[in-house]
């Protein structure tokens, strides 16, 4: 069986251990055998545990509980959020636009290209070397036929935190100006915020945000959407109706439930936790110029809207998945970009689209640090990284 001892796990963007308040409630939840649709009294304390987590993870995004719709990832609910609100109108009004960023997840940018196929009009933002759009580009690029803006809120590749406040304020703008009936939605993937940013949906001024359980030291299979009372919007899975008949399937309350309590730990210290492992990352970036001075730091400046967990380094001449393997055996867990196209050998499209080069994208390792990470953990990834560039990177 696998064993945490004595490793440093630095891939929180892909994944996170469930905490130990999420096990709990998950494990309390276990023997729960009713089915929520049902009447019958098991059915029913299945259904008071999941209303009680759908208004838990509701109040710490200062949401209404029906507002939320679980999931079973991540991808999912950008899935649903994309797709159930752009492809009714693309059958309704055949010529539709939709505006994103070159460098959103995958499961934001595959179900975009797909709906292409349909007649939906795409417009991929680029962004500068650090990962920001320009907002005033993002708005001019906004027309009488656009139905739906999507950007991220945090990059899981260079951790690039965008001013979601501030697109949302220009969406505002430009709806009271449009003369037509169509909707101008606006949709965040904010699946790698919440142990690092606060969610607060009505500061953010969004009208749609997406969640995910294995990003939040909750557990894997569940996800959620934020949709905001008023938006249009159907459904990709039919079956049983539930979930407001937007998500059929019997829902899974343990993870539910564990993913509930999750979220509403990552919420409640969440600048205190941000800054202290700001402060772990800020002395990791350090020891790595102190060992490798020819390091550098791809994605935006420490103190410049970067998350607080992450460091994305390119160390010339060493391969990355070379150095992701090599210090794998030395009991450090790390990545190369994001998880979901790990095993692509190709440049990471996020990278190319920051201006890096192929060859230096290829040397890219992503540090992705836990909550809990320390200043001894963060000196043992800069000495292990020493070391490995001693023994495999080419001469440059």
């Amino acid at each position: 069986m696998f064993s945490w001892k004595k490793r440093i796990y630095a891939d929180a963007a892909a994944a996170t251990p469930p905490s130990g308040p999420a096990l709990a409630e998950m494990l309390r939840l276990l023997p729960l055998c009713g089915n929520p649709g049902g009447l019958h009294a098991e059915a029913t304390a299945a259904k008071i545990e999941l209303e009680h987590a759908r208004a838990t993870a509701a109040s710490a995004i200062g949401a209404h509980a029906d507002e939320v719709v679980f999931t079973a990832s991540g991808t999912e609910a950008n899935n649903l959020a994309l797709t159930g609100t752009l492809l009714p109108l693309l059958l309704k009004h055949k010529n539709i636009h939709a505006v994103t960023t070159a460098i959103e997840h995958a499961s934001v940018l595959e179900p975009l290209r797909a709906l292409v196929s349909h007649g939906l009009r795409l417009t991929e933002l680029p962004v500068d070397p650090s990962g920001f759009v320009d907002v005033a580009a993002l708005a001019g690029a906004i027309g009488d036929d656009t139905a739906l803006v999507l950007v991220q809120l945090v990059n899981s590749e260079v951790g690039t935190v965008q001013p979601i406040r501030d697109v949302a304020k220009e969406i505002r703008r430009v709806r009271k100006l449009r003369k037509n009936s169509l909707p101008l939605y606006v949709h965040v993937d904010a699946a790698q915020a919440p142990l690092w940013l606060p969610l607060a949906v009505e500061h953010l001024g969004v009208d749609m945000l997406t969640l995910d359980g294995q990003k939040i030291l909750g557990p894997k299979g569940v996800g959620m959407l934020y949709i905001k009372r008023g938006v249009k919007i159907e459904p990709m899975v039919r079956g049983g109706g539930q979930e407001r008949g937007l998500r059929s399937g019997t829902e899974n309350v343990p993870l539910v439930g564990a993913f509930a309590v999750a979220l509403a730990n990552a919420q409640r210290d969440v600048e205190s936790c941000a800054a202290a492992t700001a402060a772990v990352r800020d002395f990791l970036w350090e020891e790595i110029r102190r060992l490798l001075p020819d390091a550098v730091l791809l994605g935006p400046a420490m103190d410049a809207g970067r998350v607080a967990n992450n460091v994305n380094i390119s160390i010339a001449g060493l391969d990355g998945q070379m150095a992701v393997i090599a210090l794998d055996a030395m009991g450090i867990a790390a990545s190369t970009r994001s998880a979901c196209s790990e095993g692509d050998d190709a440049p990471s499209p996020t990278l190319l689209a920051l201006g890096v080069s192929p060859e230096v994208a290829k040397t890219a390792v992503r540090l992705t640090l836990l909550p809990n990470a320390t200043k001894q953990d963060a000196m043992r990834i800069a000495s292990a990284l020493e070391k490995i560039a001693q023994r495999y990177r080419s001469v440059v």
